[in-house]
């Protein structure tokens, strides 16, 4: 799958996962040629026998902690350990506060970023291999009471957004077309995190919940009572494992494995696990998006 920049974007069906294409890249030419062999890590990752991955581990289902502990785990950590497992190493998870991904990761002190947002402003310094595609969602209540099919039905409706969320930009161009087209406004509520979001959808607060697609697609899952899917999906950068530009032998050893674990199915069923096959990417590529 090829991202475009949102506006908002494009939405596209959640089987066919198309329609946000654009050429391809001379990254993901160079990533057809690395899937015909076999690349190897550097002898000190090989001889240490694990990779040290950083992430903050606080996006569920995604990546993240429970019960106090600093174990990451979730869907993109049984990912790593999968294509790990390909190329003969463990994996160790460091968790580390957002901030100190990136740096901590050019400086060397980690081999890989867990996952990332492939976004084109950072690969001055870090390569993205492409994991699972990202994007975010309308959550309504079970049996869309509202009968709201998408972001052109938002006029009018009680929206709960996170601050400082991408959704928040995002629901602020939807405010400025109700207003040119003198349709009702747009309530935007702004809620500090996504338990408090949710709460407010449950209980009849708000109409709309913007959310992240990963979370709204587990909330879901557990609560299909509670929660549904408005509408499709709006395609936001794909998470990518990071690395290092000055690291090509582990970003081609990583895209190497990564797409072993994407062509023998492994990859589809721990998607499927977490019932986020919606987030499979159409293959695995070295810095493939464009936003």
């Amino acid at each position: 799958m090829k991202f475009s920049k949102l506006g908002i974007v494009c939405t596209v069906g959640l089987l066919a996962l198309v329609g946000c294409s654009s050429a391809e890249s001379s990254e993901s030419s160079e990533g057809d040629n690395i899937a015909d062999e076999r690349p190897q890590l550097p002898p000190e990752i090989t001889d240490r026998g694990y990779l040290i991955a950083a992430d903050s581990g606080s996006v569920e289902p995604l990546k993240y902690t429970v019960d106090g502990s600093d174990e990451i785990i979730g869907l993109i950590p049984d990912l790593t350990e999968a294509y790990a497992e390909k190329l003969g190493v463990d994996v160790r998870i460091e968790r580390v506060s957002g901030e100190g991904v990136l740096p901590g990761v050019v400086a060397g002190r980690y081999d890989v970023a867990l996952s990332l947002g492939d976004f084109e402003e950072r690969r001055d310094t870090i390569d993205f291999v492409d994991l699972i595609a990202g994007g975010t969602t309308l959550m309504v209540q079970s049996g869309n009471p509202q009968n709201i099919s998408g972001v052109n039905d938002l006029c009018g409706r009680s929206i709960a957004i996170i601050r400082g969320s991408i959704q928040q930009s995002y629901v602020e161009e939807e405010v400025e077309n109700c207003e040119e087209s003198g349709e009702a406004p747009i309530d935007v509520q702004t809620f500090a995190d996504g338990p408090t979001a949710t709460l407010a959808l449950e209980s009849g607060r708000v109409d709309v919940f913007w959310n992240d697609l990963s979370v709204a697609n587990q909330r879901v899952m557990e609560d299909p009572d509670v929660f549904a899917i408005a509408g499709e999906p709006q395609w936001a950068a794909p998470y990518g494992v990071g690395v290092s530009v000055d690291n090509e032998e582990v970003r081609d050893a990583i895209y190497w494995a990564a797409t072993e674990i994407f062509e023998d199915g492994t990859y589809h069923e721990i998607l499927a696990e977490y019932g986020q096959e919606d987030l499979a990417l159409e293959e695995i590529e070295i810095n493939g998006s464009d936003f």
